[in-house]
């Protein structure tokens, strides 16, 4: 319970100063913890297996949640034939490591 708490502190810097992260980007990191250099599809199936993704249900969450965690620098795309591929940055990996 103690790790979940401190979880919910993990702050990210935006324009407007900093927030927490929401669930969705955590399970993103979290996904990518697990499991780096994976297409989309894979982030889906590997998302039913952890409890905080429940509501990651289709690929334009993936892209959305993905869009955002690759601006702030965190998550990394590359196309790979007609997939995009996944994986954690370097500071991805430290954040990852929070949740």
């Amino acid at each position: 319970m103690k790790k979940r708490k401190e979880s919910e502190k993990i702050l990210i810097k935006t324009k407007a100063g900093s927030r927490p992260l929401t669930d969705l980007e955590k399970c993103m990191l979290l996904i990518l913890r697990t499991r780096s250099d994976i297409p989309s599809d894979n982030v889906l199936k590997l998302a039913k297996k952890f409890k905080i993704c429940a509501s990651c249900s289709d690929r334009s969450e993936v892209f959305f949640i993905g869009e955002k965690l690759i601006r702030k620098k965190l998550v990394a795309r590359k196309l790979s034939g007609r997939e995009y591929i996944w994986r954690l940055t370097k500071k991805g990996k430290a954040y990852s490591k929070l949740i």
